[in-house]
């Protein structure tokens, strides 16, 4: 979240601060919270217990449901075949 910078001047002092860096906002569609009492699974890229299903939908070229799954904490997405 910080990123340190150093810089060094020519008579030999040196400066040292930090700046904040940029946060992605969270995408106003996407689910941000679980609900108590939700399946949940942990999330392959940010580890927290946050990844829910979210939306089925037929996929045109198969026969077989896609499942879209969030996650609530860095809202990742990720789509997995439905069984039926």
């Amino acid at each position: 979240m910080f990123a340190r910078k150093r810089t060094t001047y020519a008579d030999g002092t040196r400066e040292v601060y930090a700046t904040i860096t940029p946060v992605n906002s969270k995408i106003p569609w996407l689910p941000s919270e679980l609900h108590p009492g939700q399946r949940a699974e942990r999330c392959p890229r940010c580890g927290a217990i946050g990844l829910i299903p979210w939306t089925l939908r037929r996929d045109p070229k198969s026969v077989t449901p896609v499942r879209t799954w969030v996650c609530t904490q860095c809202q990742i997405t990720e789509e997995r075949p439905e069984p039926d």
